[in-house]
């Protein structure tokens, strides 16, 4: 069935939907200048509500530009031979664009209780190396079963980062209010299953951060530059789980925003540069907590040492399933969630 709307600017085309199995492609309305697809490429009832697997435009790859910010190249070599770009990590390996730099799927999840009409909130997952997002995060991480036991009225949204490789790259959201854009082609999608009202309240939605070991650097820099001054107040708080590797100075300067609130659970893996970001708030004069959030310490920053191996901590914790358990024990007045 073929549904056309047209008008002088704009187009909606839904050209198909779909559920277990069948395909969905909408169009988004956009000016005479520029017309980008969404494509829906599975969807899935038997885990919640649903979860869709969707191609966006403004996911963080491909992506084009520099490394963060430098006037490197992000494609810093060419095979003569096969026309293939390669990227260079900072530790000396080459990967070719494709397939680990070409992927623009990112995840959608609603738990089956979500109500779209009650306040809501948008949790953002950023993985670690070595992912496919499907099945490290539905099968390997559990992270949707998480999402669904900690009883949270959320949003879940997962984008793949680099593609199967060990890179925290994080593509466009290198790019001053690439994730505030990646945001709306999410809210694109979910328009036409939960109506306009929702797509605008969506907009508006308070924001929380969660990263897994590479996943800090897209978090970081979400912090730093993800939305324009206006919209900043939405990010609510940070999650780290074994994920504090690098950029110090961004978490740090995102921890002095007023109601920051801040949760970062390590192992021995991150735990050097955990110490180091301890101290540094240490010396401003400034305390946190050792236990999970509660009504007592909030808002406020909390680092959690656990003897975990970085393979194990996602799912085992301690607590077991630690997101969910974070999640669950977020107060719902001050949270946004």
């Amino acid at each position: 069935m073929l549904l056309r709307f047209a008008a002088p600017h704009t187009r909606l085309i839904v050209l198909a939907i779909w559920i277990l199995g069948a395909s969905l492609t909408v169009y988004l309305a956009m000016d005479h200048r520029q017309q980008r697809e969404l494509e829906i490429i599975c969807r899935h009832d038997s885990s919640g509500r649903y979860t869709i697997l969707a191609r966006l435009p403004q996911a963080p790859f491909p992506y084009e530009g520099s490394v963060g910010d430098t006037d490197q190249p992000f494609f810093d070599h060419l095979d003569p031979f096969s026309g293939q770009r390669f990227h260079t990590t900072g530790d000396g390996i080459r990967y070719p664009e494709s397939p680990h730099y070409r992927d623009n799927r990112v995840l959608i999840h609603l738990p089956p209780f979500f109500q779209s009409a009650q306040p809501f909130a948008i949790l953002v997952f950023f993985h670690g190396h070595q992912t496919e997002i499907r099945q490290t995060l539905i099968h390997d991480l559990d992270l949707v079963q998480q999402i669904n036991s900690s009883g949270r009225n959320l949003v879940l949204v997962a984008p793949q980062l680099v593609l199967q490789a060990a890179d925290s790259s994080p593509g466009k959201l290198y790019r001053t209010q690439g994730f505030s854009r990646m945001l709306e082609d999410v809210a694109q999608v979910l328009r036409p299953e939960l109506g306009d009202a929702f797509a605008a309240r969506f907009r508006q939605a308070p924001v929380w951060l969660t990263a897994y070991s590479g996943g800090y650097r897209a978090a970081a820099y979400t912090l730093d530059r993800g939305f324009d001054q206006d919209q900043k107040k939405r990010l609510q708080g940070v999650i780290l789980l074994d994920a504090l590797y690098g950029e110090l100075e961004k978490f740090f300067a995102w921890m002095q925003q007023p109601g920051a609130h801040f949760i970062n659970l390590y192992g021995p893996s991150t735990r050097p540069l955990s110490s180091k970001l301890q101290e540094r708030v240490r010396t401003q004069g400034q305390s946190w907590s050792t236990t999970l959030p509660d009504q007592e310490w909030w808002p406020g920053w909390h680092f959690l040492s656990v003897p975990t191996p970085h393979q194990k901590l996602f799912r085992d914790g301690p607590p077991p399933w630690p997101l969910k358990e974070i999640l669950a024990r977020l107060p719902e007045k001050n949270s946004g969630i």
